[in-house]
Protein backbone atom coordinates (compact mmCIF):
# COMPACT_ATOMS: atom_id res chain seq x y z
CA UNK A 1 0.00 0.00 0.00
CA UNK A 2 3.27 2.33 1.08
CA UNK A 3 4.73 1.59 -2.85
CA UNK A 4 0.89 2.59 -4.32
CA UNK A 5 0.86 5.86 -2.21
CA UNK A 6 4.54 6.52 -2.93
CA UNK A 7 3.25 5.96 -6.73
CA UNK A 8 1.00 8.16 -7.00
CA UNK A 9 2.11 11.01 -5.08
CA UNK A 10 5.09 10.91 -7.75
CA UNK A 11 2.78 11.08 -10.73
CA UNK A 12 0.54 14.18 -9.16
CA UNK A 13 3.43 16.24 -8.56
CA UNK A 14 5.03 15.55 -11.84
CA UNK A 15 2.07 15.97 -13.69
CA UNK A 16 1.21 19.24 -11.29
CA UNK A 17 4.98 20.30 -13.22
CA UNK A 18 3.67 20.20 -16.85
CA UNK A 19 3.08 23.89 -17.96
CA UNK A 20 -0.42 25.34 -16.78
CA UNK A 21 -0.62 25.79 -20.82
CA UNK A 22 -0.50 21.82 -21.83
CA UNK A 23 -2.91 21.47 -18.90
CA UNK A 24 -5.72 23.31 -20.40
CA UNK A 25 -9.14 22.11 -19.93
CA UNK A 26 -10.97 21.91 -23.08
CA UNK A 27 -12.82 24.94 -24.37
CA UNK A 28 -12.73 27.25 -21.61
CA UNK A 29 -15.29 25.67 -19.41
CA UNK A 30 -14.54 25.07 -15.54
CA UNK A 31 -16.66 22.04 -15.34
CA UNK A 32 -17.13 19.69 -17.88
CA UNK A 33 -19.42 15.96 -17.32
CA UNK A 34 -19.32 12.74 -20.07
CA UNK A 35 -20.46 9.65 -20.71
CA UNK A 36 -19.70 6.20 -22.46
CA UNK A 37 -19.61 2.82 -22.65
CA UNK A 38 -17.67 0.06 -24.09
CA UNK A 39 -15.92 -3.24 -23.37
CA UNK A 40 -13.50 -4.74 -20.38
CA UNK A 41 -10.65 -6.76 -21.23
CA UNK A 42 -9.42 -8.58 -18.40
CA UNK A 43 -5.68 -9.33 -18.75
CA UNK A 44 -2.87 -11.30 -16.71
CA UNK A 45 -3.87 -13.43 -14.17
CA UNK A 46 -7.59 -12.30 -14.83
CA UNK A 47 -7.95 -13.57 -17.68
CA UNK A 48 -7.80 -17.01 -16.81
CA UNK A 49 -10.88 -16.35 -14.25
CA UNK A 50 -13.00 -13.47 -16.23
CA UNK A 51 -14.05 -13.48 -20.03
CA UNK A 52 -14.45 -10.19 -21.27
CA UNK A 53 -17.14 -7.58 -20.65
CA UNK A 54 -18.99 -4.20 -20.50
CA UNK A 55 -18.27 -1.21 -18.70
CA UNK A 56 -20.02 2.35 -18.64
CA UNK A 57 -18.35 5.53 -17.22
CA UNK A 58 -19.74 8.94 -15.53
CA UNK A 59 -16.93 11.22 -15.15
CA UNK A 60 -16.13 15.31 -14.41
CA UNK A 61 -13.79 17.38 -15.69
CA UNK A 62 -12.97 20.08 -13.45
CA UNK A 63 -9.89 22.74 -14.31
CA UNK A 64 -9.03 23.71 -10.73
CA UNK A 65 -6.60 26.73 -11.44
CA UNK A 66 -4.89 25.13 -14.69
CA UNK A 67 -4.85 22.11 -12.70
CA UNK A 68 -6.86 19.50 -14.66
CA UNK A 69 -8.35 17.27 -12.47
CA UNK A 70 -11.27 14.08 -13.07
CA UNK A 71 -13.52 12.21 -10.94
CA UNK A 72 -14.60 9.12 -12.53
CA UNK A 73 -17.36 6.72 -11.30
CA UNK A 74 -17.12 3.72 -13.67
CA UNK A 75 -19.12 0.21 -13.40
CA UNK A 76 -17.81 -3.59 -15.02
CA UNK A 77 -19.71 -6.85 -15.53
CA UNK A 78 -17.39 -9.81 -16.20
CA UNK A 79 -18.42 -13.18 -16.98
CA UNK A 80 -16.55 -15.87 -14.45
CA UNK A 81 -14.61 -18.36 -17.51
CA UNK A 82 -16.79 -21.27 -17.09
CA UNK A 83 -14.04 -23.59 -17.14
CA UNK A 84 -13.38 -22.53 -13.24
CA UNK A 85 -16.91 -23.37 -12.61
CA UNK A 86 -18.38 -26.10 -14.53
CA UNK A 87 -21.16 -26.72 -12.06
CA UNK A 88 -22.11 -22.84 -11.92
CA UNK A 89 -22.43 -19.90 -13.97
CA UNK A 90 -21.16 -16.56 -12.58
CA UNK A 91 -20.34 -12.97 -12.94
CA UNK A 92 -18.12 -10.52 -11.72
CA UNK A 93 -19.04 -6.64 -10.85
CA UNK A 94 -16.76 -3.48 -10.34
CA UNK A 95 -17.63 -0.63 -9.25
CA UNK A 96 -15.21 2.13 -8.71
CA UNK A 97 -14.51 5.61 -7.75
CA UNK A 98 -11.88 7.67 -8.97
CA UNK A 99 -9.61 10.59 -8.73
CA UNK A 100 -7.16 11.90 -10.73
CA UNK A 101 -5.54 14.35 -13.84
CA UNK A 102 -6.38 14.39 -17.00
CA UNK A 103 -3.43 16.40 -19.70
CA UNK A 104 -4.26 17.25 -23.30
CA UNK A 105 -0.76 16.41 -25.00
CA UNK A 106 -1.46 18.67 -28.17
CA UNK A 107 -3.99 21.31 -28.25
CA UNK A 108 -5.62 23.53 -31.36
CA UNK A 109 -6.99 20.97 -33.89
CA UNK A 110 -10.03 19.38 -33.64
CA UNK A 111 -8.52 16.11 -32.28
CA UNK A 112 -6.93 16.09 -28.87
CA UNK A 113 -5.10 13.52 -27.87
CA UNK A 114 -4.76 13.21 -23.38
CA UNK A 115 -3.29 11.24 -20.81
CA UNK A 116 -5.25 10.52 -17.83
CA UNK A 117 -4.22 9.00 -14.21
CA UNK A 118 -6.21 8.24 -11.01
CA UNK A 119 -5.76 6.07 -7.86
CA UNK A 120 -9.45 5.62 -5.68
CA UNK A 121 -11.74 2.77 -4.59
CA UNK A 122 -12.63 -0.71 -6.26
CA UNK A 123 -15.89 -2.89 -5.08
CA UNK A 124 -15.83 -6.11 -6.59
CA UNK A 125 -18.30 -8.59 -6.22
CA UNK A 126 -18.35 -12.01 -7.68
CA UNK A 127 -21.65 -13.94 -7.84
CA UNK A 128 -21.94 -17.71 -8.31
CA UNK A 129 -25.38 -19.32 -9.39
CA UNK A 130 -26.76 -23.07 -9.51
CA UNK A 131 -25.32 -25.65 -7.21
CA UNK A 132 -22.28 -23.60 -6.06
CA UNK A 133 -24.54 -20.37 -5.25
CA UNK A 134 -22.26 -18.00 -3.27
CA UNK A 135 -21.56 -14.55 -3.66
CA UNK A 136 -18.88 -12.63 -2.33
CA UNK A 137 -17.45 -8.50 -2.28
CA UNK A 138 -14.64 -6.74 -1.13
CA UNK A 139 -13.44 -3.16 -1.24
CA UNK A 140 -9.69 -2.61 -2.70
CA UNK A 141 -7.62 0.49 -3.51
CA UNK A 142 -6.37 0.55 -6.61
CA UNK A 143 -5.07 2.64 -9.93
CA UNK A 144 -6.42 3.44 -13.58
CA UNK A 145 -4.21 4.93 -16.32
CA UNK A 146 -4.72 5.10 -19.92
CA UNK A 147 -4.68 7.50 -23.06
CA UNK A 148 -7.83 8.66 -25.04
CA UNK A 149 -8.56 11.00 -28.57
CA UNK A 150 -11.42 13.18 -28.36
CA UNK A 151 -12.94 14.84 -31.75
CA UNK A 152 -14.33 18.24 -31.13
CA UNK A 153 -17.84 18.29 -32.33
CA UNK A 154 -19.90 21.66 -32.36
CA UNK A 155 -20.38 22.03 -28.11
CA UNK A 156 -19.65 18.22 -27.89
CA UNK A 157 -16.70 16.37 -27.59
CA UNK A 158 -16.60 12.55 -28.82
CA UNK A 159 -13.73 10.54 -27.15
CA UNK A 160 -12.39 6.90 -27.41
CA UNK A 161 -10.24 5.50 -24.33
CA UNK A 162 -8.54 2.49 -22.91
CA UNK A 163 -7.07 2.32 -19.36
CA UNK A 164 -5.46 -0.01 -17.56
CA UNK A 165 -6.91 -0.55 -14.06
CA UNK A 166 -5.02 -2.61 -11.30
CA UNK A 167 -6.97 -3.44 -7.57
CA UNK A 168 -4.85 -4.89 -5.07
CA UNK A 169 -6.78 -8.28 -3.86
CA UNK A 170 -5.99 -10.71 -1.24
CA UNK A 171 -5.25 -14.13 -3.30
CA UNK A 172 -8.65 -15.49 -4.23
CA UNK A 173 -9.81 -17.52 -6.97
CA UNK A 174 -8.12 -15.71 -9.58
CA UNK A 175 -4.73 -16.07 -7.61
CA UNK A 176 -3.13 -13.20 -8.25
CA UNK A 177 -2.03 -10.32 -5.85
CA UNK A 178 -3.68 -8.02 -8.63
CA UNK A 179 -6.78 -8.03 -10.89
CA UNK A 180 -6.31 -6.00 -14.30
CA UNK A 181 -8.74 -5.09 -16.83
CA UNK A 182 -8.21 -2.96 -19.72
CA UNK A 183 -11.79 -0.50 -20.20
CA UNK A 184 -11.71 0.69 -24.33
CA UNK A 185 -14.86 3.30 -23.66
CA UNK A 186 -16.15 5.33 -26.57
CA UNK A 187 -18.64 8.63 -25.03
CA UNK A 188 -19.47 11.97 -25.33
CA UNK A 189 -18.06 15.33 -23.10
CA UNK A 190 -20.51 17.92 -22.69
Amino acid sequence: MKTLAHAACTLVVALAAVSPAAAQLGPQRPVRIGFGGGVSVPVNNAADALKSGINGQAFMLVNAGGIPLRFNLGYQKLDINQALTAAATGESTILSGLAGLNFDLLRGGPVTPYVTAGVGVFNLKDELTGTLATSTSQTKFGVDGGAGLRLRLGPLEAFAEGRVQNIWTEKGAIDAATIRTVPVTFGVIL
